[in-house]
């Protein structure tokens, strides 16, 4: 598909996907690229209600299903969105100063934190609060482990580091890479995410992707990548099997080998702004992006063709990929349906009962034949006859 600023669809692009995305004017939006009108939007949070502090900072699953949603804000406010029922199911607040950069569950407990560096674990009947230290860019949950926490932000005191959620102690601190000219090298982890219980990766608005073996003796990263010149930065993170997808402010994103950072493998093009956030559909043959340009665009993973792109009309934040499914019947039809066929059940046997009644009815009386009706007629029509033969003789001696 070649590049454009109108809305375009491949021919190609089959997938049933769900795309949420959340705006900087606060809106929260939902597309559904596989049906008939591939660009309409449908707005699942109310515009009236929306200010200037109502930016979505953070979008993020809030089960394995994808059915729910953690929606967080720049004032601070968390609403967890159901995803079948399309409606809020409760809203918190994380903190009366500071924007939401990280959310998850863990063990049923809902984890914020913001980037004043307050993380909460919202949870019955106390809410447990501690703090990782102020410019934390990002905040995510093992999938694999929820009691793991990763975190990362602006200046070397938030490198990467992993939290155990219980203790609410730091497991392990990354240790940065090797100085030159006894010069440190600037950090600033623009995102960071697991590859699995055991690795995590980030990269950074200086132009580095890291990933870190939480299992090896050295805390320094064990595959780097380093760009060639200071003009690249990297502002969102995604994973899929052996590959890391991460969005830039000018050249768009590039998919790279966590087992051989050298350099990239794949670049996705057709973006005229920062790209300010990735995801992948489950079986990671799709990219899907959100860029500052206003559009919504899904990308071929491993032909790096552009698929599908939508003018989202609001600057775009966040975003979001699920799988279509199909809704489940509710089980009150169910029993509905069980009810009216008892019920008609029930009405053909008590119809059995009222004609077996009349048969009963029918064979007790006596059978008439047809000689013996037409003489009765006979007889009857005789008998009016004669009544009107002497009606007409009485009144004959009367007029006389």
């Amino acid at each position: 598909m070649k590049f454009s600023t109108t809305n375009a669809k491949c021919s190609s692009y089959d997938g049933k996907h769900l795309i949420y995305v959340g705006t900087h004017t606060g809106s929260f939006k939902k597309l559904e690229p596989f049906q008939e009108e591939p660009y309409s939007q449908k707005n699942l949070q109310q515009i009236n209600v929306l200010n200037k502090t109502s930016k979505v900072t953070c979008l993020a699953f809030g089960n394995d299903d994808r059915t729910e949603i953690l929606v967080g804000r720049a004032n601070g406010f968390v609403k967890v969105f159901d995803c079948n029922s399309e409606d809020n199911t409760s809203s918190l607040e994380v903190g009366e100063v500071g924007e939401v950069v990280g959310l998850g569950r863990s063990n049923g407990c809902i984890i914020a934190g913001t980037d004043k560096g307050t993380v909460k674990i919202i949870k019955y009947p106390e809410t447990v609060e501690f703090s990782v230290g102020d410019n934390l860019a990002k905040l995510r949950i093992c999938a694999e482990d929820p009691n793991q926490m990763v975190t990362g932000g602006k200046q070397l005191k938030q490198i990467v580091k992993v939290w155990d959620l219980e203790t609410q102690q730091v497991t392990f601190t990354a240790k940065n890479v090797k100085k030159e000219l006894e010069l440190e090298k600037p950090v600033w982890e623009n995102d960071v995410l697991f590859v699995d219980r055991n690795t995590v990766a980030s990269c950074s608005r200086y132009g580095y992707v890291r990933v870190y073996d939480l299992r090896a003796v050295q805390r320094r990263p064990v595959q780097a990548f380093a760009p060639p010149d200071d003009q690249l930065s990297f502002t969102c993170l995604a994973s899929h099997g052996d590959l890391l997808y991460a969005g830039t402010t000018s050249v768009g994103a590039r998919a790279f080998d966590r087992r051989k950072l050298k350099n990239h493998v794949h670049v996705y093009k057709g973006f005229t702004g920062t790209v300010t956030g990735v995801g992948l559909d489950s079986t990671g043959s799709y990219l899907f992006s959100s860029c500052l340009d206003r559009y919504v665009r899904v990308h071929n993973a491993q032909k790096t063709a552009m698929v599908y792109q939508c003018y989202a009309k609001s600057k775009p934040t966040q975003i979001l990929c699920a799988d279509y499914k199909e809704k489940p019947v509710e089980e009150d039809d169910d029993d509905d349906l069980i009810l009216v066929e008892e019920e008609k059940e029930q009405g053909d046997e008590s119809e059995g009962d009222v004609d077996s009644e009349y048969e009963d009815l029918f064979a007790k009386m006596q059978t008439v034949s047809e000689k013996s009706a037409s003489k009765k007629r006979k007889a009857s029509e005789d008998a009016l006859e004669d009544n009107k033969v002497k009606a007409n003789k009485k009144k004959g001696k009367k007029v006389k």
